[in-house]
């Protein structure tokens, strides 16, 4: 068993910048990110249905990752299944989850920790007891993988959270039913399988000749680290952050899918102002998780010794993202608190928008590197994070994006808008 549960692991595709686990790209991201995104997409619930996509799109991932892993390993009994599957979600950090009493009709599943639940709570507070419990996605996984166990066409089933951990109560729990057929209900959409790796790309990680900072032997040591989630909990608490593991399709997805309600409900003059959320939240996710990473111990002694020059700050966080599995990220143009232009290789956010979506889009799609971009600029020119440890609040946030020298995007070339063979994102101070 042991032995399965390794291949499912995956490993990291240098030619792509990817970690694969059956046929899965995964990457990369904290509890700030997920927890903050969730938020951002939740915030528009009062006008948009999205609570359904928030956990369909984590079961069709799922349902797909564990159907087609579990094809090529047929040996495998249901007790079997439920383990990898267990397994697998403390693995990527999501937490623990118990499936033992699960049958194919369902039953309860109870998760005494959860990586959304706990999140949200660090950041966030208390949830009220009012709303809807935060683990969707754990909701969409716990559907997909006991479809997958017992071999059931997507979508057979779906579930519902019961407690919450944001919202006090001591574990998060769940109930798994069959899903109601259209006519019965007004929320269900037809599931659609994972694009798994997409339209990915391969390339070569290559070392700037302007900086200190040694990309490949950051890109082998951060690759090489075992940072998998914690026996007791099933949580990874690496660089001052609860890391996770995560399905890249399911930023995507649920990116995505929020752009055509926008655009259902209010047409394309509604699409900016989803870009602008789903870019902020981008934002906010490189000053929280890339910010704690330049804070890190990890950094201190991995990277900080080979910081010469303010701008090596640049360059080694750009080297950190490199093993992120986000795609291959090339500073083609740095001037020192002046601009940064980026080019993207393969990035997880194009590679699944071509491959799922059958239209072009006029939108720049790739919204959490546009927002990162921008984020690496202001740590490093809009904070003291360079000279001194700084708590990286939102008090601090407030005080750095209301400052004039603001970095933002102000050229955007993407590789759907522009059928490009790679991103092209430009950040520059506002106030230039």
């Amino acid at each position: 068993m042991q032995q399965t549960t390794q291949l499912l692991r995956g490993n990291y595709q240098y030619d792509r910048n990817a970690y694969i686990a059956a046929g899965e790209p995964m990457i990369f991201h904290c509890h700030h990110y997920n927890v903050y995104l969730q938020a951002v997409i939740e915030d528009t619930s009062s006008y948009l249905n999205v609570y359904p996509m928030l956990s369909d799109s984590a079961q069709e991932i799922v349902y797909t990752q564990f159907s087609n892993f579990f094809k090529e390993n047929q040996d495998l009994s249901v007790e079997d299944k439920k383990y990898i599957c267990q397994d697998y979600f403390s693995f990527c950090g999501f937490g623990i989850i118990d499936l033992t009493n699960l049958t194919k009709e369902g039953g309860k599943v109870i998760a005494p920790f959860e990586h959304y639940g706990i999140g949200w709570k660090t950041k966030f507070g208390l949830r009220e007891k009012n709303k809807k419990g935060v683990a969707f996605f754990a909701a969409g996984y716990i559907a997909g993988a006991t479809e997958a166990i017992f071999d059931l066409p997507l979508g057979t089933l779906c579930t519902e959270q019961k407690e919450c951990i944001s919202q006090g109560d001591t574990k998060s729990s769940f109930e798994v039913f069959f899903r109601k057929n259209n006519t019965e209900d007004e929320n269900h959409t037809d599931l659609v399988a994972s694009p798994q790796e997409g339209k990915y790309q391969t390339y070569q990680l290559k070392q700037p000749s302007n900086t200190t900072i040694d990309y490949e032997g950051i890109r082998q040591a951060l690759t090489n680290m075992d940072l998998q989630g914690d026996s007791q909990t099933g949580l990874i608490d690496a660089f001052g952050v609860l890391l996770t593991r995560m399905y890249a399709n399911y930023y995507c997805l649920i990116s995505y899918k929020l752009l055509r309600l926008f655009e259902d409900e209010m047409g394309k003059d509604g699409l900016p102002l989803a870009a602008e959320l789903l870019t902020e939240a981008g934002h906010v996710c490189a000053y929280n998780t890339f910010g704690g990473v330049m804070q890190s111990t990890e950094w201190n002694a991995m990277i900080k010794p080979m910081i010469e020059k303010k701008h090596d700050w640049v360059h080694g966080i750009t080297a950190v993202v490199n093993a992120f599995g986000w795609g291959f990220w090339e500073i083609e143009e740095l001037k020192p608190n002046q601009k940064l232009k980026m080019k993207i290789v393969s990035g997880y956010e194009p590679n699944n928008y071509l491959a799922h979506f059958d239209s072009h889009t006029d939108l720049p799609i790739s919204f959490l590197a546009s927002g990162g971009i921008a984020g690496i600029m202001n740590l490093v020119y809009n904070t003291s994070l360079t000279e001194d440890f700084i708590t990286l609040d939102e008090n601090e946030y407030k005080k750095m994006i209301q400052k004039t020298s603001l970095f933002q995007a102000q050229k955007y070339i993407c590789r759907v808008k522009e059928h490009s063979q790679f991103d092209q994102i430009t950040v520059s101070s506002i106030a230039s």
